[in-house]
């Protein structure tokens, strides 16, 4: 995951400068053409809650392209995109698979339409049903059926295969027969049975950024940065009605501090007590059914008492992590009901099977997923490549309460929508001369006491 550093400014005029250094259509047959002078817009998506990446791009054709070039849905199209100054960029070979939005634009000599594309991984994960058998470590099994099947040459180069980075070890063993899953559903399926190693939050996730694909636990990547005491950058909303000292949004004379500039932000969900009760987030129940001889065993969860088990986003700084709800919230675990059969002796060979502590990884990974989408925020900030999701940021939104002319200090921050956030989502909006980001970004922790 990529962590806080400063951000290199050679060459750089103002945030958000991109250079598109390749785009290329490749066709069936081979052949490349240079798309660079006919790109109107260029979005590219990212989602830790999606197996693959996907996006599309306006063309504006003066040269009749989709004539000379058919779009069969069985082109590839290779980027190569870098902020100036900095290290990582984004350098991706995309399948495009539809043409769409055709239409003749100021002239009978120019039209423009759009290209759909996404990860190659996502085409062959469509082709690639399994019918095996597995044995061992879950996080070694991922890493088995990823290479076995899913694995291909990144831009067309051998030999550079998109990799698979595991974050959080898992601790239990697996022995499972695909019936003609495809390999992502089979990783899906995994993850929702994996027990960390070291840690308890069994929230595992299988995404890719604009970097790798990642097999990740969520609270392994919050435990690396409260480690390392790192982050991936500080972000600043500054509201218009909120006047700052001198000196502290000076952001049109420093390009540091213009990456970090928040143009625009939307709350898009805020902790919804009713909803919680009715998705089992505050507690739920477990009943396991042993389908042969008929013994079924309950297993209640209450998130609420258990909240301090796990690392949270507000650890990151040092601060006391405080719980999202009240620790007296109302809950019910018999309010929402999971079933799941089983036979503890299916596979005795296999010490510690996903099926046979399927009690603890269910309920809290219910809970602990609910929670990515409780308190949801979506900013708007100039574009950098060296951004990815799964990656943490720090938000700052400014106490917005009435102040008086003798009132010199610091402008405040908002005690609740400030602090630590996951990005969980990224759209890279392009053109040949800017790059933006609308990154929606989720916390899980308060670093004060509700009142």
């Amino acid at each position: 995951m990529a962590t806080n550093s400063n951000t290199g400014t050679r060459g750089v005029q103002t945030a958000g400068d991109v250079k598109i250094i390749e785009c290329t259509l490749i066709t069936a047959g081979g052949s490349e053409h240079n798309l660079l002078q006919f790109i109107g817009e260029l979005n590219v998506y990212e989602d830790m809650f999606k197996t693959g990446m996907y996006g599309n791009i306006l063309l504006i054709d003066t040269a009749n392209i989709s004539q000379v070039l058919p779009i069969t849905g069985n082109e590839y199209l290779r980027l190569d995109i870098q902020s100036p100054s900095m290290d990582g960029k984004i350098y991706r070979t995309f399948k495009v698979y539809s043409m769409t939005n055709k239409m003749i634009i100021r002239d009978t000599n120019t039209q423009s339409f759009v290209l759909h594309f996404t990860s190659p991984e996502v085409f062959i994960d469509l082709m690639s049903p399994i019918y095996s058998t597995f044995r061992g470590k879950i996080s070694e099994t991922v890493a088995k059926i990823w290479t076995e099947t899913l694995a291909t040459s990144r831009n067309g180069i051998e030999g550079q295969d998109t990799p698979l980075l595991i974050v959080g070890e898992t601790e239990n063993q697996i022995t499972f027969t695909s019936p003609g899953w495809s390999p992502m559903h089979c990783i899906n399926w995994l993850a929702a049975r994996s027990v960390p190693s070291g840690l308890k939050n069994p929230g595992f996730l299988f995404y890719e950024s604009n970097k790798a694909y990642y097999f990740a636990n969520v609270e392994a990547i919050i435990d690396e940065a409260i480690k390392s005491r790192q982050y991936f950058s500080d972000y600043i909303y500054m509201a218009n009605n909120v006047t700052a000292n001198p000196g502290e949004a000076k952001y049109a004379k420093d390009i540091q501090l213009e990456y970090q500039k928040v143009e625009d932000f939307e709350v898009v969900e805020t902790y919804n007590a009713f909803k919680n009760v009715q998705n089992g987030y505050y507690a739920n129940r477990l009943i396991t059914l042993d389908v042969l001889t008929k013994k079924y065993e309950i297993f209640d969860y209450d998130h609420v008492s258990t909240y301090d088990e796990y690392q949270h986003l507000e650890n990151i700084a040092g601060n006391r992590d405080v719980a999202p709800f009240n620790r007296n919230a109302l809950r019910n675990p018999a309010g929402y009901i999971k079933f799941y059969p089983k036979h503890e002796n299916l596979f005795n060979n296999t010490p510690d099977n996903a099926n046979d502590v399927i009690e603890k990884v269910l309920p809290r990974r219910l809970s602990t997923i609910q929670e990515l989408s409780n308190f949801k925020i979506i900013i708007t900030v100039p574009g950098r490549t060296d951004a990815e999701v799964g990656s943490v940021i720090r938000f700052s939104f400014p106490d917005t309460s009435p102040k008086s002319e003798q009132d010199k200090s610091k402008t405040k921050e908002d005690a609740f929508y400030s602090g630590f956030y996951l990005v969980t989502a990224i759209r890279h909006k392009i053109t040949l001369l800017k790059h933006m980001m609308i990154m929606e970004i989720v916390k899980d922790s308060y670093h004060k006491e509700p009142v």
